[in-house]
């Protein structure tokens, strides 16, 4: 017997305990990412705010980092979080059409994007606690009572605390008493949903205050500086395509099917569609919009594509996603069991691809180098890697990007005047780059496994040297507060005396 003609409720769960295996073992599988790394760092300092992003996916890797840092450890909610979302949507819909609920259940587990997700990003607690909001403002629209209400404030609050793009899915629910039935009960639970999720989006605001505005300023001013190609609203539709799937694309733009079903869920639905990816259309005629911006939301066109087609949709788009899913795994298998010297690769590509996925082969080269030195590398990148490997600090020299600055905040350049350095080059840098920050440089070759990696060795740091020559430079450029945004406390201007 065919998979897609199963009965629903056994679709699901082979769809879920299948999926969840191959998440699993992804997990263990995957090398440490880069962003995955500076992460971890932020579990290792939980706070009410970072750098980069409202404090949520710190706090979660904080309680992780209690237990274990294991790497499938760490990644866990992410391995998890698709079966508890698939499991959820049958929930939001069992009491319906059950053979529906367990369909759509199957549909979103399927999906890439579900299947395959078990990376740690900011998009792991801000994806749960957008569809939680959802869920509890269906209940209370459903339900007419306050107390889903008063949870689906308490969720958004969360999700706004995780990432700021689910001031999306805040003003979606504001719309949603334009095309509801009830309009007065649900604006009435619509204020508890605000006035809750302001309260906790306080915490932010809060934050930010007494930390150089840091989060406002790289999410609204450092990182929308230049312009954008002319066809990024083409990228953004064919990226909603990818993320939705082009089947489940398809079989919502088709003219045919059973037609609305269930009017307050599909009105909704319909929101919540229309209002997040109408707005992001619109932010990408002056920004590139990210895949990541959309992975909040696609839940919902999955919802809405039962609502609105029927099972026989369902089926199809599930058919059509088991075979791009596997389609997908099959090269991930074959890249992760395939000995890098196996590949036919050329000198630069290998050293290429074990920079980006070796980093505890890096390690292994740098710390007999490393014996009473402080450690850097020149991107938040190398040096969150080095340091989840090392299981010790290594900062960021230089001025870096406008991302994951995180690292302004915990290394003290003024305290290492005299130490001496070593710095880790994943590209070749001239010797002035360094000189006139020591007394003396000293570059060393070292062996990855086959391939050459270059490190400085700075003997006696000046500090007075590096704060006029770098840190100034990093203050003018990343730290200047807009005149008239309120500003209690900066730490950096305060620290270095600017």
């Amino acid at each position: 017997m065919r998979l897609e003609a199963l009965n629903p409720k056994r679709l699901f769960f082979i769809t879920l305990w299948t999926t969840l295996g191959i998440r699993f073992l992804l997990a263990a599988s995957i090398p440490v990412t880069g962003d995955e790394a500076y992460f971890f760092l932020w579990g290792r300092h939980p706070a009410l705010g970072y750098y980069d992003h409202p404090p949520m996916t710190g706090l979660m890797l904080a309680a992780l980092l209690s237990v274990g840092d294991a790497l499938w450890w760490l990644r866990l909610p992410s391995v998890l979080l698709s079966s508890f979302i698939g499991l959820g949507i049958v929930y939001l819909i069992k009491d319906r059409d059950e053979e529906l609920a367990w369909l759509t259940g199957a549909l979103y587990l399927i999906v890439p994007i579900s299947a395959l997700n078990v990376l740690i990003t900011t998009d792991t607690p801000v994806i749960l606690f957008c569809f939680l909001t959802v869920a509890a403002f269906d209940l209370g629209v459903r339900r007419e009572r306050t107390g889903w209400y008063l949870l689906a404030g308490l969720f958004l609050g969360l999700a706004m605390l995780s990432k700021y793009f689910a001031g999306l899915l805040a003003v979606a629910l504001a719309a949603y008493p334009l095309v509801a039935e009830n309009r007065r009960r649900v604006f009435t639970g619509l204020l508890l949903v605000v006035l809750v999720s302001a309260a906790l989006f306080g915490i932010n605001i809060y934050w930010n205050y007494n930390h150089c505005l840091d989060n406002f300023l790289f999410n609204f001013i450092n990182r929308n500086q230049g312009g954008v190609p002319w066809y990024t609203p083409l990228l953004y539709l064919l990226t909603l395509v990818l993320v939705v799937t082009p089947a489940v694309a398809w079989m919502l733009l088709k003219q045919n099917g059973k037609g609305p079903r269930f009017q307050p869920q599909t009105r909704l639905l319909l929101v919540l569609n229309l209002v997040p990816y109408g707005l992001l259309g619109l932010l990408s005629f002056v920004k590139v919009i990210g895949l990541h911006w959309l992975m909040g939301f696609y839940v919902f066109t999955i919802m809405l594509l039962a609502m609105i087609r029927g099972e026989a949709a369902l089926r199809f788009a599930w058919r059509s996603n088991l075979w791009l899913t596997i389609g997908l795994l099959l090269p991930l298998l074959i890249a992760l069991v395939t000995p890098l010297h196996l590949l036919p690769l050329s000198a630069e590509q290998y050293k290429a691809i074990v920079d980006a996925t070796r980093s505890d082969w890096i390690w292994e080269a740098i710390e007999p180098h490393a014996r009473d030195k402080e450690l850097f590398t020149h991107s938040y990148a190398a040096s969150s890697e080095l340091a989840y490997q090392a299981r010790h600090p290594v900062g960021v020299f230089g001025q870096g990007s406008f991302h994951a600055r995180e690292d302004d905040r915990h290394t003290h350049f003024d305290k290492l005047d005299g130490k001496d350095f070593l710095i880790f080059l994943n590209d070749y840098r001239e010797p002035e780059t360094y000189q006139p920050y020591f007394d003396a440089i000293e570059y060393r070759s070292i062996d990855v496994r086959g391939s050459k990696f270059d490190i400085v060795i700075g003997t006696g740091f000046r500090y007075p040297a590096y704060r006029e020559g770098v840190l100034k430079r990093i203050n003018e450029r990343f730290y200047q507060i807009p005149e008239g945004w309120p500003v209690g406390a900066c730490h950096f201007k305060e620290r270095y005396g600017f």
